[in-house]
């Protein structure tokens, strides 16, 4: 066991101990309350789909007892009369067979079995929620599936070790060893069969009641069946139903050995279990134990005498997975051929497997100075995964930036979102995880919101910057690591297996005045080629926008980021968050002066996406068929001071300690001059926008006497101007109208117009 190390000082020590991870965990005990949706709302500038109630999980009519599991995978608790274990998610891979599927190469699983019927959708063994109770002279047990699209597919066995004596060897499951088991216990939609292992076979004793809403399965047995007046020592294990509520044991469609268990997954593995250096699924040591078939490391202790006791939520810690639900699933996220589960294609290049459940996974990690109750709230960062990987590659490979960026250089609630799968650049499905994440997040944990970071590798520094540029008012600032947003007119554009991934050049990026920006990229980077890079830090430097860029001379794109295991190859970036965060404290409000550049295809209206507007610019939209629209708008009750750029160039940083690789470093800081006399003076530029609110008290104008406003477009336009005060009368292009509810719409002309406040 990895004690919770609560000094800094020694936390690199744990961390060696823990396989590359603090895995330490408050007792839940300990803790006050459960936590709950009790917490901050994601920032202002977010689209609509960060908002909203979170989806309740239901729980089967068949199960009476109310939902306790924990929203943190690997973790269990006793609640509401039962106990519950949450498992990891997609780790149902069993062991390592001969014959590793194309699709698991980008993000490597432990085990390499095969589903082979489409009724499995990837996916069908999956464990997601075991739990287990007693009332009324019945025994409950209860499985959850991650993926259930037909009943028939999955079968668990409950192994029990109850009293003194039993067998090494699981009956009736070829392979599959664990001390003392009195009995198992088959679930499945043929119903629970109890072997207990006398030889005598499995008996049916019970009905399993399959709810295919909440993808269980519950069974209620007599209680004299198993006793329960000792502990239990439990096992559980997953495969695929025979057809008669046994174990399908196929090594040529499992693609597994003859000596391997038909197993999938089993229950109970915790973070001791499966450390989580290059442990991308959090299935090594079970496909390990799988491979010579003794699982008994993955047991859990069950006490009937506590199953009256309400643990909190399990509050973890260190790195972990946790769980939310999203608004859409399956065929809902664009791709009618997948109801549920993954997509396993092994055909074509890329390896993209997509995840269709409603359940989804993320990574994240909570410093060692989190405190649930605290009134100063903890920094909140986003780590945005590469192309091929998932939502635990910081964990797994890039170790050492995910400690320095959210523990050792500065504490950090960090979160990585798996967006629906390794190649969705943070668009369309994966934009939504990511909102959906950041809603789940914000609901459960003591964040800032004022200061949030996105920051990510590769894909991940390429889905920061379309994520600032389209919503510039969010977030606090981004570090783009092996990215880049321009194709240099050296090449036509930066190639992967898709083609070319960038959007059309560093002019949307002019949205980005007010976030900080490092980035940071290797010469020889093979994906993403240097002048790709140096052509988007140039942009920020051409529009007098603070930036640093570090040019690292020796390094490349894939094994640069290997590296991050041995050593902290990013610590630089870490570095220049603490600085931002020095200076600049919090996110930008209400800025004197703004450009927004926007793609109106990027506007999902049905799962309330893309861009919006920001700061006091609301609503915009584009003229149809319009390829971009830009509105540049200044208001002078928010003087900002003159701005002089200071450049730096050519500062050579030597390597160190931490960071072993010699980089060349220039950027672009900001002087600040006098500061403009206020006015009531509101000036807009349009470009193709066919509609914009203006919100006048965001922009300081609202209760001004000598507010006005000067409007410019290439066409015509509709004008909504919200925050008025009441009665307040309005003047432009020949229409005279008074605000109602504070608000009024104007139908404006092509060309140069004035609004008046009379």
């Amino acid at each position: 066991m990895c004690a919770r190390v609560p000094v800094l000082a020694a936390l690199l020590i744990s961390l060696a101990a823990c396989g590359g991870q603090s895995s330490s965990s408050v007792d839940p005990a300990s803790l006050e309350g459960e936590i709950v949706q009790t917490r901050g709302a994601v920032p202002s500038g977010a689209p609509p789909a960060a908002f909203g109630e979170l989806p309740l999980r239901a729980s089967p009519p068949s199960w009476p007892f109310d939902d306790g599991a924990p929203r943190t995978s690997g973790t269990g608790r006793y609640a509401y009369g039962a106990y519950y274990w949450t498992d990891f998610i997609y780790d149902a891979n069993g062991a390592k067979g001969p014959n590793v599927p194309f699709y698991r190469i980008g993000t490597p699983t432990g085990g390499s079995l095969h589903y082979p019927q489409a009724s499995m959708a990837g996916n069908g063994a999956d464990l997601f929620v075991v739990a287990l109770g007693r009332r009324n002279g019945e025994l409950f047990l209860r499985v959850d599936w991650q993926t259930l699209i037909d009943h028939s597919v999955p079968v668990a066995a409950f192994a029990v070790d109850n009293q003194p004596g039993g067998s090494d060897n699981w009956p009736g499951i070829a392979g599959l060893r664990s001390p003392g088991v009195d009995a198992l216990v088959l679930l499945s939609a043929n119903g629970a069969f109890i072997d207990y292992n006398d030889g005598n076979g499995p008996q049916l004793v019970a009905p399993v009641t399959v709810d295919m809403e909440t993808r269980t399965f519950v069974a209620a047995l007599p209680e004299d069946i198993l006793a329960t007046d000792t502990p239990w020592t439990l096992y559980v294990a997953s495969g695929i139903n025979d057809g008669e509520g046994g174990f399908l044991n196929d090594n040529a469609g499992f693609r597994s050995l003859p000596n391997q268990p038909p197993v999938f997954n089993l229950a109970f593995r915790d973070y001791e279990d499966e450390p989580a250096l290059f442990n991308f699924w959090f299935d090594e040591n079970q496909s390990m134990a799988l491979n010579t078939g003794d699982v008994s490391a993955f047991s859990q202790q069950i006490d009937w005498a506590r199953m009256g006791e309400t643990e909190p939520e399990p509050l973890r810690y260190g790195y972990s997975n946790r769980w939310y639900i999203s608004s859409v699933s399956g065929s809902e996220l664009g791709d009618g051929g997948f109801a549920a589960g993954v997509d396993r294609s092994e055909a074509g290049v890329v390896a993209d497997p997509g995840y269709y459940d409603t359940v989804q996974p993320y990574g994240i990690y909570i410093p060692s100075s989190y405190l649930p109750s605290s009134a100063t709230p903890s920094l909140f960062t986003w780590l945005l995964h590469s192309f091929t990987q998932n939502h635990n590659q910081y964990s797994a490979s890039v170790p050492n930036y995910l400690l320095a960026a959210c523990e050792t250089l500065r504490q950090s609630v960090c979160v990585s979102p798996l967006g629906r799968g390794s190649a969705g650049y943070y668009e369309a499905a994966a934009e939504l995880d990511f909102w959906e994440v950041w809603r789940d997040v914000a609901a459960h944990f003591n964040i800032d919101n004022e200061a949030v970071f996105t920051t990510g590798y590769s894909m991940g520094a390429i889905g920061s910057i379309n994520l600032m540029v389209k919503y510039p008012e969010v977030f606090f600032g981004g570090v783009i690591l092996a990215g880049s947003h321009a194709s240099a007119q050296l090449l036509p554009c930066s190639l992967d297996n898709n083609g070319c991934v960038e959007p059309k050049g560093p002019e949307l990026m002019e949205n980005l005045k007010w976030n900080g920006y490092y980035q940071a990229h290797g010469t020889f980077d093979q994906l993403v080629p240097f002048p790709d890079a140096r052509a988007t830090a140039d942009g920020m430097r051409d529009f007098g926008y603070r930036y640093v860029f570090d040019h690292y001379l020796v390094e490349d794109h894939i094994v640069w980021t290997l590296k991050d295991a041995g050593y902290s190859a990013f610590q630089k970036a870490a570095q220049w968050m603490v600085e931002w965060q020095s200076s600049e404290v919090r996110r930008r409000s209400a800025p004197g002066e703004l450009v927004y550049r926007w793609e109106p295809h990027m506007v999902n209206l049905d799962w309330g996406l893309g861009p919006r507007g920001a700061w006091w610019l609301e609503d915009v939209q584009a003229l149809d068929g319009a390829e971009y629209a830009e509105i540049r708008a200044q208001s002078g009750a928010l003087p900002e001071p003159e701005i002089l750029p200071k450049a730096s160039v050519g500062e050579l940083i030597f390597p160190d300690a931490t960071t072993l690789s010699p980089a060349v470093r220039d950027g672009l800081s900001w002087e600040l001059g006098s500061l403009e006399n206020t006015t009531g003076e509101l000036r807009a530029g349009l470009t193709q926008v066919a509609a914009l609110t203006i919100n006048l008290q965001e922009a300081a104008i609202a209760e001004r006497p000598d507010k006005r406003i000067e409007l410019d477009s290439d066409g015509p336009y509709q004008l909504r101007l919200i925050g008025l005060p009441a009665g307040q009368r309005v003047q432009a292009a020949g229409q005279s109208l008074q605000a109602s509810n504070g608000s009024v719409v104007l139908t404006m002309p092509a060309g140069e117009s004035t609004v008046v406040f009379p």
